[in-house]
């Protein structure tokens, strides 16, 4: 291993008790997309304290905030490294967010002490509300990533592997619109809008049997009504449809819309369909920047999974449609579940906290080869243009 990497990987050591104390401070207050306050001003006043520049509410979004080592421009070639920092309703940090933002801030810190003049090379954008809220797609809408060449970020899950894909997703509300009338005493001068949206369910669930295997429909009532005895003029749902290609993302969305109008025509109820924007895009992968985060893991001593073919969707998917990057996993469970309490709980084991430190550490050493490396550049570059 060259000595610029071995000098990476002792800083990040050094950093061992700051970044268990910022995955602790996470954990212990969790905070749902969009109300990420206190994570937002901790994490950039860690970084200000480490010599960093802090732009806070960065892309006009309060929680958010930008930061890069103090005394110079940023200069191309360009890393952003990535962290993440919101919560789950209810559950916390079930999907590891607190792991994922304290190895950014190692992997940013090492790299500012490590690489001299390269460090005006790289910034740190703190992406707020990963789950459901679209945060990253945003933050590149307000030209947060512009002049960035590469972003890089890891996430806590039950395999060590370098990148894996993610499904296209539309968040939806699904409303139906009914009249009141007596359930029992006139029962014929109601339309029942609960009726609707359960007829709308029936329509999905038969349509599941013809879609692609990578595709995922799924959804929840968030209104049914407010009394038995009172025909419900009004009903709700909340719905995710995935896929893993744009394109089928949305056929399958006019799928469900045709499935929502014929519940409303059979009921004699009017529906309505609101999209809760951004939709997020499938992750788009580049095999030079998989390998370099590979071999980077292999000498960490961590041992490469091979991919189970589970997927989910995060909006890095939209990032990575407008310049390459990357999104390794690193394992702190085995069969624990994300978005559990269980898995909340894992990021605070010994393996937890390995595994950010491994990440920390991949993370700044991948950024070194891609800000000292011409022909990883040009390699990431050329399968970036050749991938759909």
């Amino acid at each position: 291993m060259e000595q610029t990497k071995v000098q990476i990987i002792k800083e990040t050591d050094a950093l061992t008790d700051a970044l268990l104390t910022i995955s602790h401070y996470l954990r212990d207050n969790p905070e749902t997309a969009y109300q990420e306050h206190k994570a937002c001003d901790y994490l950039s006043r860690f970084l200000e304290k480490q010599g960093f520049e802090v732009q806070r509410g960065a892309g006009g979004i309060e929680t958010a905030f930008m930061a890069r080592p103090a005394g110079g421009e940023v200069s191309r070639p360009c890393v952003a490294i990535l962290a993440e920092y919101d919560a789950l309703p209810k559950i916390g940090h079930g999907c590891g967010h607190n792991l994922i933002a304290a190895a950014s801030m190692g992997a940013a810190v090492a790299l500012g002490r490590t690489l001299g003049d390269l460090a005006n090379g790289f910034i740190v954008v703190g992406t707020p509300a990963e789950e459901g809220g679209g945060g990253k797609a945003r933050l590149y809408d307000a030209d947060v990533f512009e002049g960035v060449d590469a972003a890089m970020m890891f996430h806590p899950g039950r395999l060590n592997i370098p990148a894996k894909g993610m499904l296209g997703r539309i968040k939806f509300k699904m409303e139906f619109f009914g009249k009141t009338a007596h359930a029992s005493g006139s029962p014929d001068q109601g339309i029942n809008a609960l009726d609707a949206l359960v007829a709308a369910f029936t329509h999905i669930n038969a349509l599941r049997q013809h879609i692609l295997p990578d595709a995922r429909i799924h959804g929840i009532i968030t209104h049914g009504g407010d009394a038995p005895n009172i025909i419900p003029d009004y009903a709700a749902g909340l719905f995710y449809v995935r896929a893993a290609s744009l394109a089928y993302r949305e056929a399958l969305f006019e799928r469900i819309k045709h499935c929502a109008e014929g519940a409303a025509l059979a009921t004699g109820a009017k529906v309505k369909i609101t999209v809760d924007p951004p939709a997020i895009d499938p992750f788009k992968r580049n095999p030079p920047l998989e390998e370099a985060v590979r071999i980077n893991l292999e000498a960490l001593g961590v041992c490469i999974d091979t991919d189970d073919g589970k997927r989910g969707s995060s909006d890095i998917g939209n990032l990575s449609q407008h310049i390459p990057c990357i999104h390794a996993y690193l394992a702190i469970v085995d069969d624990i579940p994300g978005h559990s309490i269980a898995f909340a709980q894992a990021t605070d084991t010994d393996r937890g906290q390995q595994a950010m430190l491994n990440a920390a550490k991949m993370l700044a050493m991948t950024a070194y080869d891609f800000l000292t490396s011409a022909t990883l550049r040009e390699k990431v570059a050329t399968a970036f243009s050749e991938t759909d």
